[in-house]
């Protein structure tokens, strides 16, 4: 098995492991906040840098304007601190689940059910879905992402929007999973945009973006986001 495979599974299992994690937990095991305020402070303080570096203002979960409505889940023994986040806003129903070291986008089928539409349809949907919901307007120096087309390579770089690549994926079923930088190794990323996680799972488009940056190097424990809360602190 070659390096590039062995990383695909590496990844692949982290990514599996999250989702089921999150599904883990039932509607009911998160707790609803009237303010965002009331979510502990280290959680909270990261949620808005990330929402805001993450998602286009018109969809961003911290936008007043879209009124969405906020829950926290605290960790237990088979699950991890997390944060919720329900909103509609420009035709699309979504649930925005954080984790210390991710965010991950589902897109309700109520407002787009992915697996009704046609084959080429569906890869057209999800990249305007991508579209829509994130903020490209940023730039990263990860080694290995390629420039997008007529930028130098320092510059912007195509990220979720390159979700599915096309001719590069299979069709999209239920259980599909791909990424827009398959190559790119996520604990390399100087970027969140320069590698994002899609699929299908339980009908719903999903995406999966990954809390990294330059400065910020592996991945935390996912189980002490609120330990500020636990001790008191926040």
């Amino acid at each position: 098995m070659s390096a590039q495979e062995h990383l695909g599974q590496d990844i692949g299992a982290r990514v599996a492991a999250w989702l089921s994690a999150v599904a883990r937990v039932p509607p009911d095991g998160f707790t609803p906040v009237e303010r965002f305020d009331d979510v502990p402070a280290q959680a909270r303080a990261e949620s808005f840098y990330w929402c805001d570096s993450i998602f286009r203002s018109e969809l961003n979960p911290h936008n007043e304007a879209l009124g969405a409505r906020h829950a926290f889940h605290a960790a237990t023994d088979d699950t991890p601190d997390l944060l919720r986040h329900e909103l509609a806003a420009g035709g699309l129903e979504l649930a925005v689940i954080e984790g210390r070291n991710f965010i991950l986008v589902q897109v309700e089928r109520s407002s787009l059910d992915i697996l009704s539409l046609c084959g080429p349809d569906r890869a057209a949907a999800v990249r305007r879905v991508a579209e829509a919901l994130f903020n490209t307007g940023v730039e990263s120096n990860t080694v290995g992402v390629p420039a997008a087309a007529g930028l130098p390579a320092a510059g912007p770089v195509a990220g979720p929007v390159r979700c599915p690549v096309p001719g590069e994926v299979p069709d999209l079923e239920e259980g599909t999973v791909f990424s827009s930088n398959p190559a790119v190794d996520p604990d390399l990323l100087a970027c969140w945009k320069d590698r994002t996680e899609c699929g299908v799972q339980g009908g719903r488009l999903y995406f999966l973006c990954y809390k990294k940056s330059s400065q910020r190097a592996g991945f935390a424990n996912a189980s002490q986001w609120f330990d500020d809360r636990r001790t008191g602190v926040g």
